[in-house]
Order: C-alpha cells, then structure tokens, then sequence
C-alpha cells in the first residue's frame, strides 16, 4: 500500500510517516493542505490517502469529494480532532473509508489500515 499523507501540522505529518515506516508501508508523499493534496495525489498514485479534518484552503471532506471524483476507488482515512457525528456519517456517505479520531496509537493505525485494505 502506497500512502500520501495530509497534513497542515508538520508535527502530525511526521508523526503519521514515522508509524506508517514502522508498519512497512510506503509514503510517496505529504502534503500541507487539501489544494497541495490534489497535485500530488494526481502526480503520485497513492492507493490511500490519510487526510486532516480541518486545513487551510480545503478542508478533509471537500478534499476527500475531490479526490474521489479523480478516482472514485482511492482510500481515504479522515484523522479528525473534533468527534461530531454528523461529521463522521458525511465522510462515510462520500465515500471515506475510514475515520480515526486524535490522537490514535500506531496499534489504531495498523487495525483501521487493515479494516480498509480489503
């Protein structure tokens, strides 16, 4: 599984990168928000994308719509800080595979991965 990571924190990009190492799965890449998300997304291929809630520019379920609309079978993660339910049934109405929330162990990581891979 090739990963493209999103994050506007850089603290969480290297966070994530650091367990996704640990997992033995490959990050083509990061981004700092939704906008820089769809460039690479579009040059890099990634088969999941982990996305930030809340960033600049373009926030995770619009960024999410967008990438799926390039490639309705890409996986996305939502790593979210704010629990709202409405939130989380949205992102899984457009087609978001997965929503954890923060902060998550490497072990939450590994089984959400799993969950989705399928």
């Amino acid at each position: 599984m090739k990963f493209l990571v999103v994050d506007d924190s850089n603290i969480a990009r290297k966070r994530l990168n650091s367990y996704l190492n640990e997992l033995n799965y490959i990050v083509l890449g990061e981004a700092i928000d939704g906008l820089d998300a769809i460039d690479k997304f579009i040059l890099l291929k990634p088969s999941i994308v982990t996305l930030d809630s809340e960033m600049p520019n373009l926030n995770g379920i619009d960024t999410a719509k967008r990438l799926l609309e390039i490639n309705p079978n890409v996986k996305i993660m939502l790593i979210t800080s704010i629990i709202d339910k409405k939130e989380i049934i949205n992102a899984y109405r457009i087609g978001i595979k997965k929503v954890i929330t923060k902060p998550f162990s490497m072990e939450k990581l590994k089984e959400s991965i799993e969950e989705i891979k399928g």
